[in-house]
């Protein structure tokens, strides 16, 4: 089994109707709009890592605008109330396969999302 679907079966298990709303999402798009929606997610970590190398704080204006864009593309998967994306951003942290995802570009930046996206949650989202 590879590891893709190892991941999307543990999603399958543990999300199962955000899991099917995220799918047929997906499917509906072309490959090349699929392609560009996965650059625009790279590319967000990459300057939410610029933002964290910097030392602009999980507050600032800059960085909340990136987590609004970081929210925006989780929502075209599947629309986090508050709790879930503070959640969210708590398993970046606890889960080492999300960590890396961030802490590649820069040691501890997986923290720093997270509670960019608590102030995010906290100012923009309702349960």
């Amino acid at each position: 089994m590879s590891t893709t679907n190892s991941y999307a079966e543990e999603a399958a298990q543990r999300w199962p109707v955000e899991y099917v709303e995220s799918n047929l999402k997906l499917k509906s798009m072309s490959k090349e709009d699929q392609q560009k929606l996965f650059k625009l997610g790279s590319d967000n970590i990459k300057d939410i890592a610029d933002a964290f190398v910097l030392q602009k704080a999980a507050d600032s204006v800059d960085v909340q605008k990136l987590v609004k864009i970081h929210y925006n593309w989780v929502s075209v998967f599947w629309t986090p109330t508050k709790d879930a994306y503070i959640g969210l951003g708590a398993m970046y942290v606890t889960d080492e396969r999300f960590t890396q995802n961030y802490d590649k570009y820069a040691p501890g930046c997986a923290v720093f999302m997270a509670q960019a996206m608590n102030v995010y949650a906290q100012e923009n989202l309702s349960n």
